[in-house]
């Protein structure tokens, strides 16, 4: 990640779960605007199946209006990891990924894939397109 810009700085909150400081760092697709259009704090709003996911996200790919954009969220610091674990942890094992709630008009979903740094990028977001 040192060799990357951040493309934002700012909270993660999941009440009663977990609420750090993270970073975003480009993976694919366009960023020229994405650090505008999230907001300082971003809240998960809640749960949902991979499937239903995978489904939507299929259906993006072959949309010539929309674009799929990837980032990777990092702790701040090592301080704010804990919290970060954490969220990670809650969704894993409840197999589920997060639901972000307050997005606004050009981001029109948003959703937090747990993956650990062992398991394989899912089809689906590939091919990368940018820093990958």
């Amino acid at each position: 990640l040192s060799r990357l810009n951040t493309i934002w700085k700012g909270f993660i909150n999941m009440q009663s779960v977990a609420k750090f400081v993270t970073k975003a760092y480009p993976v694919s697709g366009c960023f020229d605007y994405l650090s505008e259009y999230l907001p300082d704090t971003i809240y998960i709003g809640g749960r949902i199946l991979p499937k239903t996911v995978w489904e939507y996200v299929g259906k993006l790919k072959s949309s010539l209006s929309k674009e799929l954009c990837l980032i990777r969220f990092h702790p701040a610091t090592e301080e704010e990891e804990v919290a970060y674990i954490s969220l990670y942890s809650y969704f894993s094992s409840r197999g589920r990924f997060g639901v972000l709630a307050n997005t606004n008009r050009h981001i029109k979903d948003l959703y937090l894939i747990p993956l650990s740094s062992k398991d394989p990028i899912p089809s689906k977001l590939l091919p990368f397109e940018g820093p990958g």
